[in-house]
């Protein structure tokens, strides 16, 4: 795990001790080693490029801080430089099956060749990514951003995870802020990554709040991806790479594609899922290079999204070649390519079972891969306890568990945590934690948290925790909600949707609406006059504040900018193919509803599989693995998570539907596992979160907020006393509070 960092300049040098000053503001994410490479000081030109560098060719950094985890030996120092010199690598992550892949790549290496140097997954990418190209990414197992500098065809390639457990921000010039999504941009590059937005802004200056992703955390509690906090910086979104051609010779690009979706999960197997990947390349924007025109018309949304159809991807074609295809990618209507077999919902049996069981102990012991310590958080819910249990099966045998305990609260659970650790005989260490430890963090918390959320306080905490008792590497439970079912909404949703399907129904609920609005929660109205809005149950389950509501913050103003882009952008947020399509975001593309392809999602998905989607793509991106992340990280914590896991997903998610029991939660992961306490089974499920209510209403923490709300800036058009804050939901209460903090 790491913090990674790069700067591309087409135009002037690169100021070489800003660069260092920024590196350093990462040392949290890396203390045990620091790194930095820069283009123009190679002692001798790098073979096959040009002889002596041209006064017209790019000037790239890249830098590197390290918490070293695998190979511990200063030869898995980064920045990491291949042995020809062309492709240098920063990498943040973790790469589980990387020992195999050492292998595979060994066997492909000539007798000429240098081999390894040393044992570390990053150099196992380096090497792959020189054979295969962006096609590594298909065999990559784990949580992973980096970047590649190739020096000869002077291109920089970077990539994401398919989940989104590692970040990777970008900032594209000033002239044209990124969205993110976009499949072709031409113009003079400036461009900067980074595995932290605050490192951006301190080495750009002068970036603007972006009024868009405020409307949505004010609806959803965190900033969705692509987008972030500033205008001119852009999340790279989950299972996309992307390419930037920074060659003298050639137009100037950045490209993105995507290499996997959520759908591929149900493919006949991993490699039917791969080869689906491959093939769904006609429905989305790939890497192809369109003319300046027609990137400007696809920009002005003057071009069908279905009659962007590309090239197919070559394995490794050069980004000169690909410019000759120029217009071709524009030839025809998108179409499916031919059908994989699915294995959408299967019958949860005795086989079954045994497949479950067999991958949840494949995951952790993948997850065990390190040259230090792992331990476990625990909290005594059934997914950490599931966690530690696995641990132990697998043939751990010192197993060092972690909670935060809240004393003589109701939200206490170190009874259930303390079971667990007798259980599995763990060397538990219980940490407590009061109203005065948040105030006393309070301000470190604030500059950790780069994003506005509504979440991440208890990652802070667990995670110092953890620190203290000397970890380096924690396994976590999140993400079992996700995969097992174990949220209210896969069973809400499916109710709520029958609910509204029966006759009448719909015309009675909106009638209904305007009589109860002083007796029902905004969301509960919301739905009921709008029961047809793109995944209105979702959002009824997960929004924070309704559009009427943020009417009544801003007396009537809202949105905040941009017209009905502000809003249209977070009504639809829940629509997978608007974040993941690689086209420009427009009100116009918005107003028009969810694109063509939300449709034949839904239908490659069951009800449940579906449900799973949207909290894993939506709450567990853009909140929980999020925070998770930086909240860690502070504490230069690595923290894995077993459940996160493509393999383990395609092995479950067939299942989903036969096994989901709403009075027996997550019954696949209790069964499977074999022997989680009945005390724990059958526990009031509470969720890993602070006593904030307690705090807020009734604590010193309540004079804060309040007297922060009350200053609200007045370029927020915030009026949010026109709300009961008295009988406001904590969340919502905290979300407001955590706005001001963007307006100091």
């Amino acid at each position: 795990m790491c913090g990674i960092f790069g700067v591309i300049n087409t135009k002037e040098k690169i100021d070489e001790s800003r660069v260092l000053t920024v590196r350093d503001i990462l040392a949290h994410r890396g203390p045990d080693d620091a790194g930095i490479y820069f283009s123009n000081c190679h002692p001798e030109p790098v073979e096959g490029s040009h002889s002596e560098r041209s006064e017209e060719s790019p000037f790239v950094a890249l830098a590197h801080r390290r918490l070293s985890i695998i190979d511990l030996s200063p030869a898995a120092h980064q920045p990491m430089i291949s042995d020809d010199g062309r492709y240098v690598i920063v990498f943040n992550g973790e790469i589980y099956n990387f020992e195999e892949l050492m292998k595979e790549v060994g066997s492909r290496q000539s007798a000429v060749d240098n081999k390894f140097k040393s044992h570390s997954d990053t150099e196992v990418i380096l090497k792959l990514f020189a054979f295969e190209g962006h096609e590594c990414l298909n065999k990559l197992r784990g949580m992973f951003a980096f970047a590649i500098w190739d020096d000869k065809e002077k291109t920089l390639f970077a990539a994401r995870d398919r989940f989104g457990i590692k970040p990777f921000y970008y900032y594209f010039n000033e002239s044209d802020p990124p969205d993110g999504l976009s499949a072709d941009k031409v113009g003079e590059v400036s461009f900067i990554f980074s595995s932290e937005l605050k490192a951006i802004k301190y080495y750009k200056g002068n970036l603007s709040l972006n009024k868009d992703a405020l409307d949505a955390f004010l609806k959803t509690g965190s900033v969705p991806a692509p987008m972030t906090i500033y205008n001119e910086v852009a999340a790279l979104l989950p299972g996309h790479w992307m390419e930037i051609d920074c060659h003298p010779e050639r137009s100037r690009r950045i490209s993105i594609n995507n290499y996997w979706k959520f759908e591929y999960l149900l493919g006949k197997s991993s490699v039917g899922s791969r080869q689906l990947a491959d093939e769904e390349n006609v429905i989305s924007s790939t890497f192809t290079s369109f003319s300046v025109n027609s990137a400007r018309n696809l920009k002005e949304n003057k071009i069908s999204k279905d009659y962007n159809e590309p090239v197919s991807s070559p394995k490794k074609m050069a980004l000169s070649e690909m410019t000759n295809h120029g217009l071709q990618s524009l030839r025809g209507a998108a179409r499916l390519p031919a059908r994989q077999e699915r294995r959408s919902n299967l019958k949860y049996n005795s086989d079954a079972k045994k497949k479950i069981r067999e991958a949840l102990l494949d995951t952790i012991k993948a997850h065990m891969v390190a040259d230090v310590e792992v331990g476990a958080f625990l909290s005594g819910g059934i997914d950490s306890t599931a966690i530690v249990s696995l641990m132990r099966q697998v043939g751990q045998e010192k197993i060092k568990t972690v909670s935060v305990v809240f004393p003589d609260n109701k939200l206490d659970e170190s009874m259930y945590a303390s079971i667990a650790a007798k259980k599995y005989n763990t060397e538990h260490i219980e940490v407590p934690i009061y109203e005065k430890d948040l105030i006393e963090d309070f301000e470190k918390i604030m500059s950790v948290m780069d994003q506005p959320t509504i979440d991440g306080i208890n990652t802070y905490f667990v995670s110092k925790a953890a620190k203290q008792a000397g970890l380096k590497v924690v396994l976590s439970g999140l993400g079992g909600d996700e995969l097992f079912g174990g949220y209210p909404s896969f069973n809400l949703i499916p109710k709520y949707q029958r609910i509204k399907n029966l006759p009448l129904v719909k015309i009675f609920m909106k009638a209904a609406a305007p009589l109860l609005k002083n007796r029902l929660p905004a969301k509960a109205i919301e739905y009921m006059k709008n029961p047809n809005s793109q995944n209105s149950e979702y959002k009824l389950i997960r929004g924070l504040f309704t559009d009427d509501e943020l009417k009544r913050l801003t007396n009537g103003q809202w949105s905040m900018v941009n017209g009905q882009l502000s809003q249209k952008m977070t009504n639809d947020f829940m629509t997978p193919d608007v974040q993941k399509a690689n086209y420009n975001i427009t009100s116009n593309v918005i107003a028009n509803g969810p694109p063509a392809g939300e449709a034949r999602v839904k239908q490659s998905l069951s009800t449940l599989q579906y449900v799973s989607m949207m909290e894993t793509t939506y709450y567990m991106r853009n909140q929980l693995l999020r925070d998770s992340d930086v909240f860690s990280m502070a504490h230069s914590l690595e923290l894995r998570v077993p459940f996160v896991d493509h393999k383990l997903y395609e092995t479950v998610l067939p299942y989903l539907d036969d096994a989901y029991d709403k009075n027996f939660p997550k019954k696949m992961l209790v069964e499977a596992v074999g022997d989680i306490p009945l005390e724990l089974v059958n526990r009031p499920k509470m969720g890993f979160t602070f006593p904030f209510e307690d705090w807020m209403m009734n604590g010193q923490l309540k004079d804060l907020i309040i007297e922060k709300i009350k200053n609200l800036n007045t370029d927020f058009n915030l009026y949010p006393f026109v709300l009961d804050l008295e009988k406001l939901h904590w969340s919502r209460l905290w979300a407001l509070f955590i706005l001001s903090k963007y307006n100091d």
